[in-house]
């Protein structure tokens, strides 16, 4: 018994770093895929926030401009690729809007006399996130950033037609593994069991 043990102590001497970093591997992955399958259950219900936002009304023209732009992705009953779900994936959960490129672009541009966020909202379904233009004051600014809110609410669209599937869990898994900041811990816990 004794030698045994030693065998297996003088095993993990020599392939600790090996073990540490399959340790951390499978933590990593278990954490991606249970944070995933979170994320696709929420977006369900926003996915089907924005159709019912879109739906014909009595009192939809109070919220509902703008939703020419989604028709077509309101209207598709395909099953996304898995490549459609991971763009989905990363435009839903690491994605901030406005985007800092939106935000860069538009710092230095003068204002508009006049123009006044709240009033060009009115009517349409970016009134229901007004967080989103804070600051803004002129046309163009608040265009860019309804693209960007359009490219999140075709997202959820993609991620709502998939469903609670293998492909969209995976899809979510591998979005939250590509993330820069988990990427550069990944990159950084190789160097430091490099140097060790």
């Amino acid at each position: 018994m004794s030698g045994i043990l030693n065998m297996a102590a003088a095993y993990v001497g020599r392939r600790w770093r090996f073990l540490v970093l399959l340790c951390l591997v499978a933590g990593g992955l278990q954490y991606a895929i249970d944070l995933s399958d979170r994320q696709g259950r929420a977006d369900l219900p926003l996915g089907y926030a924005v159709r019912m936002t879109c739906e014909e009304d009595p009192e939809s023209y109070l919220w509902s401009g703008g939703c020419d732009r989604l028709k077509d992705d309101i209207a598709r009953t395909d099953k996304p690729s898995f490549l459609e779900l991971y763009r989905a994936f990363v435009t839903a959960h690491h994605w901030h809007i406005p985007t800092r490129a939106t935000s860069r672009r538009f710092a230095d541009v003068p204002c508009q006399p006049g123009y006044k966020i709240k009033e060009a909202l009115k009517g349409t379904r970016f009134i229901l996130e007004p967080e989103r233009f804070e600051g803004v004051c002129t046309p163009a600014h608040a265009r860019a950033i309804q693209d960007e809110l359009d490219e999140r609410a075709r997202a959820l669209l993609t991620i709502e037609r998939a469903g609670l599937t293998w492909p969209a869990l995976m899809a979510g898994a591998l979005a939250n593994l590509t993330e820069p900041l988990v990427l550069f811990a990944a990159a950084a816990v190789l160097l430091a069991l490099w140097l060790l």
